[in-house]
Parts: C-alpha cells; sequence; structure tokens
C-alpha cells in the first residue's frame, strides 16, 4: 500500500530480506521513495492514477471522508481495495516481465497480488499491521470495537452480528469482488469477503502476538504470528532541554494522536487539561510550537520524539489507538489510556482492553475529567501494569522481521 502507516511496519522486514542475500522490489506511493531505497529494496512507483501517497487518503477519496461506521468501510473495500485491481495488476504483469519473482508480498489493502497467484503467478503472502480483521466465528465483525465475551450470549451475540455484518451489510462488496473476479477470469469467491481476503494469500504474517490478538478457534492454518515491528533508533535526536525532567520523582504521561494537528483538541488538550494539577509531569507529541498556547507546569510539547528514546521513562500512555504506539508502549511494559474511534483504533482499543493492558474510553474526544480519572486509576491499579508486562515478556520472545524472513523463504522455496 501507499502512506506511512502502510510502509514503515515493513521497512525492517524489506531490510532483513535484502541482507539475507535477496532481492528485493517494492512498488508503493512516490511518497516513500527514498525509505524503501534505504532499505536496499528497488523502488517502483505505483500507477499515477492511483497513487495516494503524494495527495492523502481524504483528498483521494472524499466520498470516505464524510462516511461513518459501516458506509465507510464498503467505501473503503470497494473504492480503496477493490476498484485500484486492474491498474495494479497490470503494473505487476509489466514488472514480473523483467523481475520473475518468487513470491508476491502485499498487504491488507492490495488484493491484486492474491488474484495474480490464483491466475497462475507465484505464491502470495499478506502482511497484516493493524489488528487481524479476519472475521471469526468467537468474534464481533472488525471495526466495531467489541471485545469478544466468552460466554454463551457473546457467541450468539458474534453469529448474529457476523451474520448481519458479512451476508447481509457488506454483501454489496462481495458481489463487487466477484464482478472484477469475473473480469479476470476467476471463479467468484464462496465466502463473505472479507473471510476471503485472508484465505486467498498462501500466508499471512500478523505483526503481533496472540497475548495481543483475539483468539479464534477457527484460525486458518496459513495465519503466523511474528511479533511487532519497531523502527529503528533515530541516532541523530539532539534531547530538548527539558530532557533531564524526565528523571524525577513525578510519574511521566505521555500522550500522542498520530499526525494530524487538527486533532489536538481530541486527545492532548484533555489531557494537558485534566492532569494540570495533578503531581504528573505530561509530555505531548507531536505538538507544533505555539500549538498549545500557554501550557501548564507540569507539561512539555515536543513536534518529535523518537518513542524508543522517551518510552523508557513513560509510566503511561494515553493514546488515540495507534497500532504501532500502542505496540510499542505495551514493549516497555507501559500501561495505556486509549480514546479512538475511527475502524482500526477502535480494535487497537478493544484489544488494549481486552488484554487487560488499560482502559478505553470509547470515544475519540473524552473530557478532561474522564481522562484525569483514566490516568489516576491505571496509575494506581497494578493490575493494569502487570499485564502490560506480561505482554512485555511475551513481546520479547519474538524477532519479527527474522521470523517474517523465514516464512517467505520457506513460501519462496515451496514455491
Amino acid at each position: 500500500g501507499t502512506g506511512t502507516g502502510h510502509v514503515d511496519p515493513v521497512l525492517p522486514v524489506a531490510h532483513t530480506l535484502v541482507e539475507r542475500g535477496h532481492q528485493v522490489l517494492w512498488l508503493t506511493g512516490r511518497a516513500d521513495k527514498a525509505k524503501v531505497e534505504a532499505t536496499g529494496a528497488r523502488f517502483h512507483p505505483y500507477p499515477e492514477a492511483i497513487d495516494t501517497s503524494l495527495v492523502g487518503i481524504y483528498e483521494f477519496f472524499p466520498d470516505y471522508a464524510e462516511a461513518t461506521g459501516l458506509a465507510k468501510t464498503r467505501i473503503m473495500l470497494k473504492q480503496m481495495f477493490l476498484d485500484p485491481c486492474a491498474a495494479e495488476l497490470e503494473v505487476m504483469e509489466s514488472i514480473l516481465l523483467e523481475f520473475p519473482a518468487d513470491v508476491l508480498v502485499s498487504d491488507v489493502a492490495i488484493l491484486a497480488p492474491y488474484f495474480k497467484s490464483e491466475m497462475g503467478g507465484p505464491p502470495s503472502a499478506l502482511i497484516s499491521f493493524v489488528p487481524l480483521a479476519l472475521p471469526s466465528r468467537d468474534t464481533a465483525p472488525y471495526g466495531l470495537g467489541v471485545v469478544p465475551g466468552d460466554s454463551w450470549l457473546g457467541s450468539v451475540r458474534n453469529r448474529v452480528l457476523n451474520f448481519v455484518g458479512h451476508r447481509i451489510l457488506l454483501r454489496d462488496v462481495t458481489q463487487h469482488a466477484n464482478a472484477i473476479r469475473a473480469g479476470l477470469g476467476l471463479a467468484p469467491l464462496d465466502k463473505p469477503f472479507l473471510r476471503a481476503m485472508f484465505e486467498l494469500p498462501d500466508l499471512v504474517i500478523c505483526l503481533t502476538t496472540p497475548a495481543f490478538e483475539f483468539p479464534r478457534s477457527d484460525l486458518p492454518d496459513n495465519v503466523h504470528f511474528v511479533g511487532p515491528v519497531f523502527p529503528k533508533l533515530d541516532t541523530d535526536f539532539e534531547p530538548p532541554s527539558w530532557w533531564q525532567d524526565l528523571g524525577g520523582s513525578e510519574p511521566v504521561i505521555l500522550v500522542n494522536q498520530g499526525t494530524e494537528a487538527t486533532d489536538l483538541e481530541d486527545l492532548v488538550l484533555p489531557t494537558v487539561k485534566g492532569l494540570e494539577d495533578e503531581p504528573v509531569l505530561v509530555i505531548a507529541v507531536p505538538v507544533q510550537e505555539g500549538q498549545l498556547g500557554e501550557l501548564p507546569g507540569n507539561a512539555r510539547a515536543e513536534p518529535f520524539v523518537p518513542f524508543d528514546r522517551l518510552m523508557p521513562h513513560v509510566d503511561v500512555m494515553v493514546s488515540n489507538g495507534g497500532y504501532g504506539g500502542t505496540q510499542m508502549a505495551l514493549a516497555h511494559g507501559i500501561p495505556l489510556v486509549v480514546a479512538g474511534e475511527t475502524e482500526d483504533k477502535m480494535e487497537v482499543a478493544a484489544r488494549v482492553e481486552w488484554s487487560g493492558t488499560g482502559i478505553n474510553l470509547r470515544t475519540q474526544r473524552p473530557s478532561p475529567e474522564q481522562v484525569r480519572r483514566a490516568v489516576k486509576k491505571v496509575r494506581t491499579d497494578p493490575r493494569y501494569r502487570e499485564n502490560a508486562r506480561a505482554i512485555q515478556a511475551d513481546f520479547a520472545k519474538y524477532d519479527a522481521p527474522a521470523q517474517a524472513s523465514g516464512l517467505l523463504e520457506s513460501l519462496a522455496q515451496r514455491g
């Protein structure tokens, strides 16, 4: 796929494959050319007509920006995942003529490689760097942010939601996929589109561990967990003047809500306001200079701090549910307060709640009081930190770039 969220998690995997002596050609958006080439992979640009990397997803898909709930999912699956298939296949086929790949690797958003594989191309692999969206009888449909229950009632609820969600509300997505498949000479899918999406690839690599993913008794054999992937150290980082404050006696609360500056009112402001009279040090990232006006005495704001430098000092992370940041906090044994309502962020928040590693505020824009209470609870109830440390210990057993590379090598050998 295109864009930072789709490219960054796969960079260490590409780098490891190159180090192991493999040739890697990476087809993605023009905005990520330098990053891709830094891994040693060859870069090939996306066809301009479907390159979202230079303009941003909302400008490219105006309907998507306005839609909510299931309508948003429908637009995403049809317009972003399925409609570009023909253009993707065309460019892939021209690449394969001069670069006869042994494996086609893709993410959840790009379906052309799985279709190409079915049409007699090389075997295909999917790398999932969001919470696993694979439908299961043990989970509610993806995007609802529902924590699976282990009761009889929970399983009935899952069955009803899955039937309504996949067989009725998303039925037109399966029909849309089948129309595109018919044009390619492929048989219609005999199951809901989202289930097929994870069963078509020969291999599914999940960038997490079962400790931070809902259990599924019907997990297909092609799904493997390799642990989370984290970006490399930024060695040129000049610590800001307040860095020595991190060594004080006050607990450090990190608040982070992704890279869209306009969202500061969602989470950063309520956190700074809610904690201004608490005996804590609040670090808000990313915040541009002057964006928050006059800061309370116990708050620091910075446009950028490498998380791997900051995390060892952090006691609680307040997050909008980005998967990378959340898993990084857990890799340092840090409990969380999560407030996020978009698709995958609701799902991340549900996994935080399910694993007992933090509090899910179930809203995009909490009040300062909600944040204050949640941070206090997470700080004072030791169970949250204990659960976060259990996941930290579990994550430490995995080496994602090496394990992902090994699985891809085996797939190439099997052919």
